[in-house]
């Protein structure tokens, strides 16, 4: 007769110090999903130029995707600092800084109403965000440490890098004047540093998606009280 350990089970899943390992179908799954996400930046810029004929502008699909994507991930924090008491702090400031990046990229529309309106509503919702943050300042540091270790927030901030850094760099005017010389054309580069900051709005939307999913690295605290 085979013998059984008690409370093991031969259809257990592997797991390591940070939880159940994943399947290798969700894998394929994700690195699937993955791909056609990043497949839609391609897609969106053809359509706003070739088939929209536009270009790149400020009322294109590409700009009005910039906007969603960072409405859905200052949603998504909203939602989780208002669900996790105790992560609070730093969800809230994350739900700022992304409700008042959407805001500046809104700009277009907010300009009907006065030119430069997005300030006042953006000025409001820091104050209202860094109130929040401040009586919850207790739930920031460590709620924030333990997220950046999750799979997740790697995607984030991945995007924020692509955001505030990568797309402000290799989309200058200066840089695509010297690869195209005489040729040089600006809606080249608009293209491109809009291209990229849409890849960069995609991978955080994406990020702020499974934070909600994985619990903004509830799992990690949970190990650490665990040791």
């Amino acid at each position: 007769m085979a013998d059984h350990n008690p409370g093991t089970s031969s259809s257990s899943k592997p797991t390591t110090a940070r939880g159940v390992l994943p399947s290798l179908g969700a894998v394929i799954a994700e690195f699937a999903l993955v791909c056609l996400l990043v497949a839609l930046v391609p897609v969106t810029v053809y359509l706003d130029t070739a088939v929209l004929g536009d270009g790149v502008s400020e009322d294109s699909l590409t700009e009005h995707l910039h906007n969603t994507f960072l409405a859905i991930a200052a949603a998504i924090f909203m939602l989780g600092a208002y669900k996790h008491v105790g992560m609070r702090g730093y969800l809230t400031l994350v739900a700022t800084l992304f409700a008042c990046m959407f805001l500046r990229e809104y700009d277009a529309a907010l300009d009907r109403i006065q030119h430069g309106f997005w300030i006042y509503p953006a000025l409001v919702t820091l104050a209202v965000g860094s109130f929040i943050v401040w009586r919850n300042r207790g739930t920031t540091l460590l709620p924030m440490l333990h997220h950046l270790q999750t799979r997740s927030a790697t995607f984030v901030y991945i995007g924020v890098v692509l955001l505030l850094f990568f797309s402000r760099t290799f989309g200058t005017g200066s840089l695509w004047e010297a690869v195209m010389g005489a040729a040089y054309d600006p809606q080249v580069k608009t293209t491109v540093q809009e291209g990229t900051e849409l890849l960069a709005y995609l991978l955080i939307a994406y990020g702020a998606v499974l934070s909600h999913l994985h619990g903004y690295g509830t799992q990690a605290a949970l190990q650490e009280r665990r040791i």
